[in-house]
């Protein structure tokens, strides 16, 4: 009993200091950071050491919870839902009577009644918590089924994780080191099924059923009886989940799995007797790829995806997008110039949201034997404008039943269905990925155009792309988890690869026919930052100029402050050495079972990779912009950036910078010594009442730089904006050395558009993107920043050309913004 109270304790401190100063922004908070960001991989580290430790650890959760619960601490209750998954995901048993998930059941449902992320969370987790007292085990089995792909099923899922590495030149010793393990580390099939057979036989008898005995017995199977077995396994497990009754279920998985022992001849203890222990079986790593990658797309995911899936197709083989496909679509029988003034819903042009008030209810003709005839609403003949008003107010409190739910909660991380979830059994939840609203296809055929009629105005509402697979979401059995290494310079990376994805693929999809993207990224150092321990790129070190060679981490900083247990176990890590992120845990700690089975160790960075990929599935947006370049020969070109857009000295003395040794020669001088630019500078001033304020002026410049306003918390609850620095020159000396001194003048207004155009003939500048020495460009003449939106929406409005009779869309800033969306733990902060 005495080692059994210590391991408690050492427990309850272990997941003490997982929570500990969580979401709190403390002027010491930086000091601590390399170690808080291991405590949970410390605690784990701790609880694997034992198979009951998992049962201590899950109690002590609840213990905490219950706290939690009465202190209303909410910034807790999204890392305990996780921890309290990722603990039941590897506990070897839990006995029906023991109590622990039904307690759990009723003390997270006390959730569901506080404000976002904490409401979403705990609906997951009781929908896990729900499918394990039907059948238990079910999370590790299909956990592993979808990350090995052992189904013979060709209609399962499964998922794909893909390292993206830049170059050897860039990447840190740590990232090679991961990937390279990563990408090595395969199992075989028969190892990973025996390991599934052993896992749901302890999972569901305990110590009740001898484990050695049994994989012994297993030893002796050939390969296709072992599948055939595990067949039968998974299909009484998943029969089992769509049980109503969960004593029910239970009982008829635990008969079935008996008959099964039978079959193998495995003794069984009698009654209660106890012929067996416990044993922590392995949890599999996930099949990893590491691609080198230094272009901005992404033709190494289809040169990957290829050997899996019929990419190869021709485009003839792929389904036509017809424009139905893209727009949703509202018609209104009030007249152009009525419609005009009783517009009562205006989308914001920076939140990246669509207004969520302006659906109609056409849809429901399908439901009435209409087919896919639209019906259009009749003219009321005659309505006072305060009936008007009151319908149009009216919709903004439809029933939760009504087909058009508020599709911000979609764009905000929950893709399903808010009003069927509470309807549906577990395993309908997990596997329900169908739009709520369904397009409705316009019949040219059976509704012919009528030229007299009258042209009217539509809102082309859009919401911000959160996957590269809209539509057919239910179709796409492979997820891809894309994980990308790096600063604001990768992520710039990133971000042009997913536009120039939306690009090809609403051309002519292809990846998007066969899997879908989730992005994931891992902050780290730069290689020329000296890996001192305990060293962190701080605000103060990102904001010196000088230091123009590194690449700043701000978005992944933008996502702590988003995500509190994105920037404990993630961005935390550039707290971390390089040394310690490659170490590896001593193999006298590795966890061996009695069934033959040994843990392979990683180093600690890709431990954390790894769970950072499991139990993250909630996207974050970040905005994306585009700059529209015209270059002094006339030619245009347009380019995505996500953070930073650099004009004049800046970007000039990054491109040096960055050539190395050869830097040397060229010399670099510094802002008070460069060449003056005159530029004609235009910006939309960013106000709190979101009104626009243009802003007209003739500056003599040597910089001018765009930065996304993401490093301080109260900027995120603010518009969305770009902080725009401009270096005037107020004065230019001539002194008697060789070179003259400028007085400068640094001025700084937060933005959301930029036009800079340079005067005089033959005078041009130079521009950088996102830190991206592969993004600099020269002899520009006009640089013209805005948010950039949806490919198809503002981006063609000028050659959009409509049919007689044919309605026209809104004005270009009603389509909405293309935003990346990063996954994290939790998406609330938006």
């Amino acid at each position: 009993m005495e080692q059994s109270s210590c391991t408690e304790d050492r427990i309850q401190h272990s997941l003490e200091r997982c929570l500990c100063h969580l979401g709190v922004d403390s002027p010491d908070k930086k000091l601590w950071n390399a170690g808080l960001c291991i405590s949970r991989w410390c605690l784990e580290e701790l609880v694997k050491r034992h198979p009951h430790n998992f049962l201590i650890l899950l109690q002590k959760i609840l213990q905490k919870t219950k706290e939690v619960l009465e202190e209303c601490q909410y910034e807790l209750v999204v890392p305990l839902t996780l921890l309290f998954s990722a603990a039941l995901l590897k506990s070897p048993y839990l006995g029906a009577g023991c109590g622990v998930l039904q307690e759990a059941y009723l003390l997270f449902h006390r959730f569901l009644a506080w404000p976002e992320p904490c409401s979403s969370a705990s609906k997951r987790l009781l929908v896990i918590i729900e499918q394990e007292i039907r059948a238990p085990g079910i999370s590790f089995q299909r956990l592993v089924r979808t990350e090995q792909a052992i189904s013979s099923d060709i209609n399962c899922s499964k998922i794909l994780v893909v390292l993206l590495v830049s170059p050897d030149a860039d990447a840190p010793q740590e990232v090679q080191l991961t990937s390279e393990q990563l990408s090595t580390m395969h199992y075989s099939s028969r190892n990973t099924i025996t390991t599934l057979i052993l896992h749901s036989f302890q999972a569901a008898f305990g110590t009740k059923l001898d484990l050695r005995v049994l994989h012994a017995a297993l030893q002796e199977k050939e390969l296709y009886e072992l599948e055939q077995l595990y067949e039968t396994i998974t299909g009484s497990m998943e029969a089992a989940t769509s049980v109503a009754d969960h004593t029910a279920a239970r009982e008829g998985l635990l008969r079935s799995l008996e008959k099964l022992r039978e079959s193998l001849s495995v003794p069984s203890g009698d009654g209660c007797s106890e012929t067996g222990s416990l044993e922590s079986l392995t949890l599999p790593y996930p099949k990893c790829h590491t691609c080198l990658w230094d272009d901005d797309n992404f033709d190494v995911l289809k040169d990957l995806l290829s050997v899996d899936s019929d990419l190869d197709s021709p485009p003839e083989c792929f389904p036509k997008i017809d424009e139905d496909d893209t727009f949703d679509t509202s018609i209104d029988e009030e007249d152009e110039q009525d419609s005009s003034i009783k517009r009562w819903s205006v989308p914001s042009v920076s939140s990246g949201v669509e207004s969520d008030f302006s659906e109609d209810m056409a849809h429901e003709d399908t439901e009435e034997g209409q087919g896919s005839h639209l019906r259009v609403r009749k003219k009321p003949k005659k309505k006072s404008k305060s009936l008007l008003g009151l319908e149009r107010f009216s919709l903004l409190f439809k029933t939760p039943h009504s087909p058009s739910t508020s599709r911000r909660v979609q764009s905000m991380g929950y893709n399903g269905d808010i009003t069927k979830d509470y309807l549906m059994t577990g395993a309908q939840l997990k596997h329900s990925r169908t739009p709520m609203r369904h397009i409705r296809h316009l019949n040219v055929s059976t509704a012919p155009i009528d030229p007299s009629a009258p042209q009217r105005h539509i809102c082309v509402r859009r919401r911000p792309i959160l996957s590269c697979d809209e539509g057919n979401e239910a179709e796409a059995l492979t997820v891809v988890k894309v994980v990308t290494f790096g600063g604001d310079r990768e992520a710039g990376r990133l971000a042009r690869a997913y536009s120039d994805l939306q690009q090809k693929e609403r051309r002519c999809p292809q990846l998007t026919r066969t899997c879908k993207l989730q992005f994931y990224f891992v902050p780290t150092k730069s290689k020329t930052v000296s890996p001192g321990a305990g060293h962190m790129p701080t605000e103060g070190q990102e904001s010196n100029c000088q230091e123009v060679e590194d690449s700043t981490t701000d978005i992944a900083q933008m996502l702590g402050m988003m995500d509190p247990w994105y920037e404990r176990n993630v961005f935390s890590l550039l707290s971390l050495s390089s040394e310690v992120l490659s170490e590896a845990p001593p193999k006298e700690d590795d966890v061996s079972c009695g069934t033959g089975a040994t843990e392979h160790r990683l180093p600690l960075l890709a431990d954390l990779v790894l769970y950072y990929c499991r139990h993250a599935d909630q996207p974050i947006l970040v905005q994306l912009y585009q700059a529209e370049l015209t270059l002094e020969g006339g030619e245009k070109r347009k380019e995505v950036f996500i953070h930073s857009l650099e004009l004049g000295h800046t970007a000039g003395a990054r491109a040096v910078k960055s050539m190395g040794a050869a830097s040397k020669r060229l010399g670099i001088d510094e802002e008070r010594e460069a060449v003056p630019l005159t530029l004609n500078v235009a910006y939309n001033k960013v106000a709190v009442s979101g009104r626009s304020h243009w802003i007209h002026k003739e500056a003599v410049c040597t910089s001018i730089n765009l930065q996304k306003t993401c490093r301080d918390s109260e900027q995120l609850d603010s518009k969305e904006g770009l902080q725009l620095t401009m270096t005037e020159v107020v004065k230019k000396q001539s002194s008697k050395s060789k070179k003259g001194y400028n007085q400068i003048l640094i001025s700084e207004v937060k933005v959301d558009k930029m036009q800079v155009t340079a005067q005089g003939n033959g005078s041009t500048f130079a521009v950088c993107l996102d830190q991206d020495k592969r993004m600099f460009i020269q002899s520009v003449k006009r640089c013209e920043v805005s948010l950039c939106s949806k490919p198809g929406s503002s981006s063609d409005w000028r050659s959009y050309k409509t049919l007689p009779g044919q309605i026209q869309p809104l004005h270009p800033t009603f389509c909405s913004l293309l935003c990346l969306p990063v996954t994290a733990f939790s998406a609330g902060g938006q």
